[in-house]
């Protein structure tokens, strides 16, 4: 597992070097409120104090800071909140309960800090088991609502601490900020439920509120 972190790390750290200029995240039209299958946080305080280090030192004005009681993993969206009725939300729940009762929890590292244009975050690896997981979860959601659009195979797993809040920015800054703190920027974590949340663009930020949890029971 510590090699694997290695590459993770290097490989983060390459492909945030190659950025030149960073590019406003807030840029793109809002989306309707919607919902989502998150991998949340909440009871993480290593997590927390690990992304609170870092945004310490990437704390520049061209960056919005996650706050920290919002970390998350993004797994899938759902559908609009005007696709789902509370019945379908009850049935979407129900179907991933049976799905999870017999998933394992999953231990994971967040680490190898990086990024986009866009943001900076870490990678979760390995990304296999928080794939299967996130395929249980889809799988489930379809059996109930199999009018709903497909979502795209590919799959980065991150969690993101810093939103880019400009354009044109030279990313020189950033980039030196990560590498230092890239090679140590890494923490255990065990995954033991998944949250559906309803999530909401704001003007420089995401509000997304817990709807339902469920447990990873196997």
């Amino acid at each position: 597992m510590e090699a694997m972190n290695s590459n993770v790390a290097l490989e983060e750290l390459e492909r945030f070097r190659s950025i030149q200029w960073l590019h406003n995240h807030w840029s793109g039209p809002v989306s309707p409120r919607s919902y989502y299958w998150y991998l949340t946080f909440e009871n993480n305080p290593e997590l927390h104090s690990l992304a609170g280090q870092c945004q310490q030192e990437i704390d520049f004005p061209y960056y919005d800071l996650t706050p920290i009681c919002d970390l998350h993993l993004t797994l899938d969206k759902i559908a609009p909140i005007q696709d789902i009725t509370p019945e379908r939300l009850d049935a979407i729940e129900s179907a991933a309960k049976r799905a999870c009762a017999t998933f394992p929890e999953i231990e994971i590292i967040v680490g190898g800090l990086g990024g986009t244009r866009g943001a900076v975050g870490f990678s979760a690896y390995p990304a296999q088991s928080i794939r299967e997981l996130r395929d249980a979860l889809r799988v489930a959601t379809l059996s109930v609502c199999p009018d709903l659009s497909a979502r795209s195979a590919k799959f980065h797993p991150h969690v993101t601490i810093a939103y880019a809040n400009s354009d044109d920015v030279p990313a020189a800054e950033a980039i030196t900020a990560v590498e230092k703190l890239n090679p140590s920027a890494h923490v255990n974590v065990t995954i033991t439920h998944a949250t559906l949340v309803l999530l909401e663009r704001r003007p420089r930020s995401y509000a997304w509120q817990a709807v339902r949890q469920v447990p990873l029971l196997g």
